[in-house]
C-alpha cells in the first residue's frame, strides 16, 4: 500500500530527478516508510514510489521494482491478496522470485499472461508499469476503484499520473487550473465525477475502476478501456435461500481469510453499524474456527477502533459496546479534542484536496489513532449499502417497482421496511406515494412536496443530500434564490471505450448497480482512501471481494430485501454470529462529524470571518452576499440543520480549497 508517481514528456525535454522526486513525494504521507525513483536512460520518463510497509518490510519489497533483466519497472499500490496462489503457480511454470512481495507476483503475471493477468488478480490497486524493450506505459485499477489514480495530459507534451490529485500543485511548468464547471457541478452534488473519471481540475483526470490504458512512444494518444464488467460475470445461485445465504458466509469468509494475508499488524474500524459489526464478529468466527498458521496472518488483528460523538444523536458507542462484548473483543473509544478543530479541519481538507458534504478531519481522526497505535491496515466494512439497499431510498425504489408489477402485497412489504428506517414517531406521518412514471426515484419531486410532513422534511434533505439524488434546496427568504450559480455547462460523459448496458436490469437493480459503480461508492472509497492514507493506513474491504460482488449482483431482489429487513441475506448470514439487536438493527446513522454543534460552537468564527473574506463575497460560483446573511443568522440562533451544514460545507470546502491551499 503506498503512493505511486510517474511522468513521461512526450516532448522528449530532459526529466530531471528533482522533478520527479518532488511530484512523488507530494505523497509522502501516504508512504512514511521509504521513498524510490526510477528514470530511463533512453527516454524523458520516471516512476516514483511512496512505499508503505505491508508485505515483505525488507530492501528487496523497494519500488519502483524492475523485472525480467530490467524490461519491466513497476510503480504499484495496494495489494493482491491471492498473491501466495498465482505465485505457486508461475513457479510450476519456471519463474523464479527474490521477495515475499505481492508486487513481484503481479510484475511476473504482466510477463507470462500479459494485460490477461487483471483478471487473475483478488485485491484492489493502481498500477504502472513501463516495458522498456516496447517502450509503452500500462496503467490498470483494480475492478471497482478502490485505490486511486488519477492522471493529467496534454498531447505531445507531457503524461504524468498519481495516486492523489495534490501532487499534480508539485508538478514543474504545468500549474493546476481549476475546472469551474465540475468544481460547480461537485458543489451541488458531491458524487457528480468520482465515478466518471473527471476532475474538478483542467486537463487531469481519473483512470476508471475496472479499466486500464496504454501509452506507447510512438502513439502517445488512447482510450480508457473495460476490462471488467460486473453485469458479465454473474455467477448461478442456489435456487433455495438457505443454500443462497449458506454461498454468502462461505465466500465472505474467505474474503475476509484473504484480507488477513500481512506482515504488520491489522485493526479494524468499528461504527457498530450492521455491516462493520458483522464483518467485526466474521473474524471473531474465524479466530475460533480456522488454523491460521498457514495463512502468513499477523498476531494482533482483534483491535477496534470507534468514534464516540458524546452527547449527539451521532453517538453509536453502544452499539459498538455490545459487539465489543459479545466477541470478547478489544476496543479503543476515540472521542475527537475539538481543542485545535479548526486547524485539523483545515490541515485535512487542504490535504483532502476534493469537496465532499462534510469534513474529512473525524474519518482521518480514527485512522490517526491507529497509526498512532502502531497499526498500518484497518478491515471495514464498505460496499453492502450500496449492493443490498442500505440507504432509504432504495427501499423506495423498490416499493415502486412492486405497485408497476402490480404486487400490491410486497409493496406493502417494502413500504413497511422503508417505514422502519425511521424513528417510531415518524412513521405514522408518512404517506405512501403515487407513481405516475416509470422513472427511478421520481418519488424525489412529487412524493417529497405532496406527502412528506414539514417537520421531517429535514430527514430527507440529509438523505438527499448524503447519497446523490436530485437537490433539494434548503428554503431560504427567497426560495427562488441560489447559492451555487448555476452553469451552462454540458453532461460530462463516461470516459470510457465501453458503456455497461443496464437497460436490462429492472428500476431497482439500476439503481444499485449506478450506485456501486458509478457514483454513491466511487465517492465514498475515494473519502475514506484519503482519510485513511492521510496517516499511513490501508483499508481492505472484505465485502468488496469480487466473487462477492458479483454474486450478490446475481442475486434476486427478494434475496436483498425482504422479511423487514434491507440487507436481508448478510443478516440471515449472520445469525447466531453476532448480536440479535445489531444484526435486526434498521435505523441507519453513518460516520459523520456532528456539523450542527461545530458551526454553532467551535467552527462559529471562523465561518463568519470566511463569509466575510473579500475572497468569498467576490466568488464567481456562489452567491457570498446571500450566504453570508445566511450563515450570520444560522450562528446568532443555533438554528442549523444537517441538510443546511452539508450544502454549506461543500461550498466552504471548495473555497479553503480555492483560496487557502
Amino acid at each position: 500500500m503506498c503512493g505511486i508517481a510517474g511522468i513521461w514528456h512526450l516532448d522528449n525535454a530532459p526529466l530531471h530527478q528533482e522533478t520527479l522526486k518532488k511530484f512523488t513525494d507530494a505523497l509522502k504521507h501516504r508512504g512514511p516508510d521509504g521513498a524510490g525513483y526510477f528514470i530511463d536512460q533512453k527516454n524523458p520518463l520516471g516512476l516514483g514510489h511512496r512505499r508503505l510497509s505491508i508485505l515483505d518490510l525488507s530492501e528487496a519489497g523497494t519500488q519502483p521494482m524492475p523485472f525480467a533483466d530490467n524490461r519491466y519497472w513497476i510503480a504499484f499500490n495496494g495489494e493482491v491478496f491471492n498473491f501466495l496462489e498465482i505465485r505457486e503457480e508461475l513457479i510450476q511454470k519456471g519463474y523464479t522470485f527474490r521477495s515475499d512481495t505481492d508486487t513481484e507476483v503481479v510484475l511476473a503475471s504482466y510477463h507470462f499472461w500479459g494485460q490477461n493477468c487483471l483478471s487473475k488478480f483478488n485485491g484492489m490497486w493502481a498500477m504502472a508499469i513501463w516495458d522498456s524493450q516496447e517502450e509503452s506505459l500500462f496503467l490498470a485499477r483494480d475492478r471497482f476503484g478502490i485505490k486511486p489514480l488519477y492522471f493529467l495530459h496534454i498531447p505531445n507534451k507531457v503524461f504524468a499520473f498519481s495516486s492523489e490529485t495534490i501532487a499534480f500543485k508539485y508538478l514543474d511548468n504545468f500549474p493546476r487550473k481549476w475546472n469551474e464547471d465540475n468544481l460547480s457541478s461537485v458543489m451541488k452534488n458531491s458524487f457528480s465525477l468520482e465515478g466518471k473519471g473527471h476532475t474538478t481540475f483542467q486537463n487531469t483526470f481519473q483512470l476508471l475502476g475496472g479499466h486500464s490504458l496504454k501509452i506507447t512512444k510512438n502513439n502517445p494518444n488512447f482510450q480508457q478501456k473495460r476490462w471488467w464488467n460486473t453485469l458479465e460475470n454473474k455467477q448461478e445461485i442456489p435456487k433455495n435461500y438457505e443454500e443462497q445465504v449458506a454461498k454468502f458466509y462461505d465466500l465472505l469468509q474467505d474474503a475476509t481469510l484473504l484480507r488477513l494475508r500481512s506482515d504488520v499488524q491489522i485493526a479494524s474500524a468499528l461504527s457498530g453499524g450492521v455491516d462493520s459489526s458483522a464483518l467485526y464478529c466474521v473474524l471473531s468466527e474465524i479466530e475460533k474456527n480456522q488454523n491460521l498458521a498457514k495463512l502468513r496472518t499477523p498476531k494482533d488483528w482483534r483491535k477496534a477502533f470507534v468514534a464516540t460523538f458524546p452527547n449527539t444523536i451521532l453517538d453509536e458507542k453502544i452499539y459498538a459496546e455490545e459487539v465489543i462484548n459479545y466477541t470478547k473483543g478489544n476496543a479503543s473509544y476515540i472521542v475527537p479534542d475539538y481543542k485545535n478543530l479548526v486547524q485539523d479541519v483545515l490541515n485535512t481538507t487542504k490535504l483532502f484536496d476534493s469537496v465532499i458534504l462534510t469534513p474529512i478531519s473525524i474519518i482521518s481522526e480514527i485512522y490517526k489513532q491507529m497509526s498512532d497505535n502502531g497499526f498500518k491496515i484497518s478491515m471495514d466494512g464498505h460496499g453492502v449499502d450500496e449492493m443490498m439497499l442500505g440507504y432509504p431510498d432504495f427501499s423506495l425504489t423498490a416499493y415502486q417497482y412492486a405497485l408497476e408489477q402490480n404486487n400490491q402485497t410486497q409493496a406493502d412489504n417494502y413500504w413497511d421496511t422503508y417505514t422502519q428506517l425511521f424513528l417510531p414517531e415518524m412513521q405514522g406521518n408518512l404517506v405512501k406515494p403515487i407513481f405516475e412514471k416509470s422513472v427511478p426515484n421520481s418519488w424525489a419531486t412529487e412524493f417529497y412536496k405532496k406527502n412528506v410532513p414539514e417537520s421531517f422534511k429535514n430527514i430527507y434533505r440529509t438523505i438527499k443530500n448524503q447519497f446523490g439524488k436530485k437537490e433539494v434546496v434548503t428554503k431560504t427568504e427567497n426560495e427562488n434564490d441560489v447559492w451555487v450559480y448555476n452553469r451552462k455547462s454540458p453532461e460530462l460523459a463516461i470516459l470510457t471505450d465501453k458503456i455497461v448496458d443496464t437497460s436490462k436490469l429492472n428500476m431497482v437493480d439500476n439503481s444499485l448497480y449506478h450506485a456501486f459503480h458509478n457514483t454513491i461508492l466511487p465517492t465514498i472509497l475515494r473519502n475514506f482512501d484519503r482519510a485513511s492514507m492521510q496517516n499511513g493506513i490501508e483499508i481492505r474491504m472484505p465485502f468488496m471481494d469480487y466473487r462477492l460482488v458479483s454474486y450478490v449482483f446475481s442475486l434476486p431482489l427478494e434475496s436483498k430485501i425482504g422479511a423487514g429487513f434491507t440487507k436481508r441475506i448478510l443478516r440471515d448470514a449472520m445469525t447466531n454470529k453476532m448480536p440479535e439487536t445489531i444484526r435486526t438493527r434498521k435505523m441507519k446513522i453513518g460516520l459523520n462529524a456532528p456539523m450542527i454543534e461545530w458551526f454553532s460552537g467551535e467552527m462559529a468564527e471562523f465561518l463568519l470571518d470566511e463569509v466575510s473574506s473579500q475572497s468569498f463575497q467576490n466568488a464567481t460560483l456562489w452567491n457570498g452576499k446571500l450566504l453570508k446573511t445566511f450563515v450570520e443568522d444560522k450562528i446568532k440562533h443555533k438554528s442549523w440543520t444537517w441538510s443546511e451544514v452539508c450544502r454549506f460545507w461543500s461550498i466552504m470546502n471548495a473555497h479553503i480549497l480555492i483560496h487557502k491551499s
